[in-house]
């Protein structure tokens, strides 16, 4: 089972905190992002309850994570849709697959819309990996682009496809330098 954690990480500790994620063996990829989160984690385990008890001994106990949310990926049967064919977290189809540049486009869908939905963002091309989650939202896309050309994609192909609500966006943070200490007067001397 797949799920999708959003950490809210006290000021100062964003790097920390996803350094500390992505030395745990729970955890698949985590990234720092702007947004109304501060992480998003992808984590993976046997089943719902060993997914809860991972958040719980991993991710609630690093210094500085302040407030989680977990959204389980919803199963294809669920939906609907054929457990063989384009699924929700099945293969490539799962966001935060990849590294690199991406808006995570957390989407509340209409009533009874949201298998609709998932298939036309699945058929998108500028979608490098959608999901159904439980939660405050019902579906996770990720648009594998920086926020100048991943905004085009979502106002004018995301936000036009029919039985959409609402739209929030998370912009990964690329990969922040070290900053350098402070060298004393004598530490260039070695």
């Amino acid at each position: 089972m797949d799920a999708f954690v959003f950490l809210r990480v006290r000021p100062g500790r964003v790097e920390e905190v996803v350094v500390d994620l992505l030395a745990s063996s729970r955890v698949r990829h985590a990234v720092a992002v702007v947004g109304d989160w501060d992480v998003l984690v992808a984590t993976s385990g046997a089943d719902l309850q060993a997914l809860a008890t991972d958040v719980l001994r991993t991710i609630h106990r690093i210094e500085g994570v302040e407030r989680t949310l977990t959204a389980p990926v919803i199963p294809a049967d669920v939906l609907g849709l054929p457990a063989g064919g384009i699924g929700l977290g099945l293969g490539a189809t799962l966001p935060m697959q990849r590294t690199g540049d991406a808006c995570f486009v957390r989407i509340r869908t209409a009533t009874g819309a949201t298998t609709k939905v998932f298939e036309a963002l699945a058929a998108m091309e500028e979608i490098a990996g959608v999901a159904a989650v439980a939660g405050d939202d019902d579906l996770l896309a990720e648009v594998p682009y920086g926020w100048e050309e991943g905004a085009r994609v979502i106002l004018e192909q995301i936000r036009a496809v029919e039985g959409i609500r609402s739209t929030s966006t998370l912009i990964a943070i690329p990969s922040v330098e070290p900053e350098e200490e402070d060298r004393d007067q004598f530490s260039a001397w070695s």
